[in-house]
């Protein structure tokens, strides 16, 4: 007996209306493919890098021209002016400080990757939800389909006994009354079921909503083969968003390393070539003086002088009135790491907490499924058959069939609903373990 009903269960959820299904994996390999908020932390990471690059090289080199004590009353620059300096300056920042900064842009391209893996996890979980949200209504429809079906055949094999006066006319009435009632909550089930659909469709990242998304007949039945233990284990070592704290403690103690080595001195170098037209006239010797005596006697002055300056100068980060910038980031980043710390433990065990929860709905659904297939759902599709029958030999009222089929139509969906909160349940798992379980 158990076995008949069984291969009628199976027959009654098989798809008649679609051709060709699509399965969840297949969706969510989409997803991962094509969804926006993905491909934005993609981009991130890569920003990410060439930040990291571009923190290793040194400081933009600095180049000055300067025409130095030029006459008011003249206006060529180049030859009336005492000098003409060209320099070239460059600051080199010692102690490794460059790599510091370039480690920092590193680790937190290592927070973006576990951002971006908590992302990709939360997505595969909501195009599982919602898949099997439509795989419910879905066969929601096939059941109230069929159902329909069944008033329909019962109204017409009532017809002819109506006519001939052997069945009451307010009873066909009632039938077709309750047909009525039933194609409306179809109507509302399809209305459903298209607003599902189009929530899949902006997670999958589409952007044509006319296509129609076909879900599997039967569905796909995971099962969850590791203990309680070992899954809140999992949780600890593999769930991205625990991961991404991690890494962000350690992008913090990369800001540390670099804060300290802000508190080493930085060397700027500077060279400078100085052309003097009129000769040196500065400095004491003969040649100024002679350049003095020209320049009275209106005669041309002497040849071009040329002279070069080589200057070093450094930093002191350590300053009393200038350490505290560096000191005081360095102390702001480790009060960050143990916020970091703080905020990682509750969120563990609220995970932990959820986790357990979701173990309790797994492990309840499954059961009840099982005993949906092995006793209620026969026993109720029997009953139902069995008031058909009373009712065509005139033993009962109408109203005692609609009443058994309403109960046999309630079970089944019952029965659709605990297989989705089984496979609910472990999506929540796989959630917040952050990868597969099976």
């Amino acid at each position: 007996m158990t076995n008949k009903y069984l291969i009628w269960i199976i027959s009654f959820l098989s798809v008649t209306a679609f051709i060709q299904a699509q399965s969840v994996d297949s969706l969510i390999r989409e997803g991962l493919k094509n969804n926006p908020q993905l491909k934005s932390y993609e981009y991130q990471i890569q920003a990410a890098g060439f930040r990291a690059n571009a923190s290793q090289a040194l400081p933009a080199p600095t180049v000055g021209l300067e025409f130095s004590q030029i006459p008011t009353n003249s206006f060529n620059v180049l030859n009336d002016a005492i000098s003409n300096n060209i320099s070239f300056s460059q600051m080199f920042m010692l102690g490794g400080k460059l790599s510091a900064m370039s480690e920092v842009e590193k680790k937190k391209g290592k927070v973006l990757e576990q951002n971006q893996g908590s992302l990709a996890v939360q997505l595969r979980a909501k195009i599982k939800m919602n898949y099997y949200q439509l795989w419910l209504i879905d066969r929601q429809i096939e059941v109230q389909q069929r159902t329909i079906s069944l008033l329909n055949e019962l109204a017409q094999f009532m017809l002819p006994h109506v006519q001939t006066n052997r069945m009451r006319q307010a009873d066909l009435l009632t039938i077709q009354a309750e047909v009525s009632s039933e194609q409306s909550k179809l109507t509302g089930m399809r209305s459903k079921r298209i607003n599902i659909q189009n929530t899949i469709f902006s997670l999958l990242g589409r952007d044509d909503f006319s296509t129609v998304i076909t879900t599997d007949s039967t569905l796909t039945l995971s099962s969850m083969i590791i203990s309680e233990f070992q899954l809140a284990e999992k949780v600890k070592q593999v769930n991205p968003s625990l991961i991404a704290m991690d890494r962000m403690k350690e992008m913090n103690e990369s800001m540390i390393a670099s804060a300290d080595k802000d508190l080493i001195p930085d060397l700027m170098v500077q060279a400078m070539v100085m052309r003097m037209p009129n000769g040196m006239i500065l400095t004491g010797g003969s040649r100024s003086m002679d350049a003095i005596q020209q320049s009275v006697a209106g005669m041309p002055m002497q040849q071009t002088d040329w002279m070069y300056s080589i200057m070093a100068s450094i930093t002191l980060p350590f300053a009393p009135w200038s350490a505290e910038r560096s000191t005081s980031k360095a102390d702001e980043m480790r009060a960050t790491n143990s916020s970091i710390d703080a905020e990682k433990n509750a969120m563990q065990r609220e995970m932990l907490s959820s986790l357990r929860s979701a173990i309790n709905r797994y492990v309840t659904a499954d059961t009840l499924s099982k005993q949906y297939t092995t006793s209620i759902i026969p026993l109720t599709h029997e009953a139902a058959e069995a008031q058909t029958v009373a009712y065509q030999i005139g033993q009962i009222p109408i109203s005692t069939v609609l009443d058994a089929r309403r109960m046999e139509l309630m079970k089944q969906d019952d029965y659709l609903m605990t297989l989705v909160d089984r496979q609910m349940a472990l999506t929540e798992i796989e959630m917040m373990v952050g990868a597969p379980v099976q």
